[in-house]
């Protein structure tokens, strides 16, 4: 039996222990929390992190998970978003009750002004023109009150509308990664288990993986003080945008961790999901990377990739695992190449198109 641990495994026997030589307490949103500090996804929620102390309160803890999973603590921004909701409905309550009690001493004074008139017999100028000031007052003054109804509720409905935008944000926000603004690890979850939903009739697509070749050797070089330093942040965001900008059709692209990408095609045709991942490949070497001391350029990023269909997997972890030997193959003969897990080449394949044979 192999003793080999994937990295994956070795991170998370590595947070459990952190936690427990902290002092954490074993929560779900901590053990998160502590994983994403650990694993250097986001520099600045590492550097909060430690920037705590060595002895980090829980409340300070809730206030960092706050800031960078926020999905952890749903309820706060539930809770708040419903008192405010509730005070919303009762200035609204309230201010039906002023119209209504407006309108009813309007009612008064056209029924009294009416009865007026109306009487028997000859009606004297001066009750008349009495009747006609009452009325054209009241008329006045409804008018205004209807007016600033109107208007308060226009302010209430604005109100409402923002409430709503922020919940839409929140909930959307849940499924996005931080730094490049494409789809999170969480959201890569949902969708690749989607696939194998049901396992009679699974999804035709293909999985890619992806990672950014050369990108530990330039971030160990900038950290050694060389003037063309780049930080993985500033590495990461060239990535995504790049990948951003590429994806006209709205394909799912996910940034899973550090400098690793996923994405996911719709299709059955190998070859039109290869031609989409040549796509990306083209779109992150349009444009070089930039240095963020001296402003050089440090060369296009390329990425190795590794792909698999569906079709030839029966599990979410079987498809992954696929895609994680053929990325593993495209680095290993040089990166800036992708690899498709099959047992055939593809009509069409394009030539640094390599097959990986299972």
């Amino acid at each position: 039996m192999s003793n080999h641990i994937s990295p994956e495994r070795s991170v998370g026997i590595r947070v459990a222990t952190a936690m427990f030589q902290m002092g954490i307490e074993g929560l779900p949103r901590n053990y998160e929390l502590v994983y994403e500090a650990y694993s250097g996804q986001n520099s600045d929620l590492t550097k909060e992190f430690v920037a705590i102390g060595k002895v980090k309160s829980q409340q300070a803890l809730d206030e960092l998970g706050r800031r960078y999973l926020p999905h952890h603590h749903e309820d706060t921004v539930l809770s708040k978003t419903s008192d405010h909701m509730r005070h919303q409905m009762a200035s609204f309550i309230d201010l039906l009750e002023e119209e209504k009690d407006s309108l009813n001493d309007y009612g008064k004074i056209i029924d009294q002004a009416s009865r007026s008139i109306s009487v028997d017999g000859e009606i004297d100028r001066e009750t008349l023109v009495k009747s006609i000031q009452q009325l054209s007052a009241a008329t006045e003054q409804q008018t205004s009150k209807s007016e600033a109804m109107a208007a308060e509720a226009q302010q209430q409905a604005q109100s409402l509308e923002s409430v709503k935008s922020e919940i839409e944000n929140f909930e959307r926000m849940k499924f996005v990664d931080q730094l490049t603004g494409l789809a999170n690890r969480r959201s890569f979850n949902k969708a690749i288990a989607k696939i194998y939903a049901n396992p009679e009739l699974p999804m035709m697509c293909g999985l890619g993986f992806a990672e950014i070749d050369g990108f530990k050797s330039l971030i160990a070089s900038g950290e050694s003080g060389n003037s063309d330093a780049v930080s993985g942040d500033h590495f990461i965001r060239h990535v995504g945008k790049l990948l951003h900008d590429v994806n006209k059709n709205g394909e799912f692209v996910a940034r899973l961790d550090k400098d690793r990408f996923a994405f996911l095609v719709n299709s059955a045709d190998e070859s039109e999901i290869m031609r989409v991942i040549d796509a990306f490949r083209a779109g992150v070497a349009s444009r070089p990377l930039i240095s963020q001391k001296n402003g050089r350029s440090l060369g296009n990023a390329t990425l190795s990739v590794g792909v698999a269909m569906s079709a030839l997997a029966n599990s979410p972890a079987q498809i992954m695992d696929f895609a994680e030997k053929a990325m593993s193959m495209s680095s290993k003969s040089g990166g800036n190449r992708a690899t498709l897990y099959s047992d055939k080449a593809p009509a069409g394949a394009s030539r640094d198109w390599m097959i990986y044979r299972p």
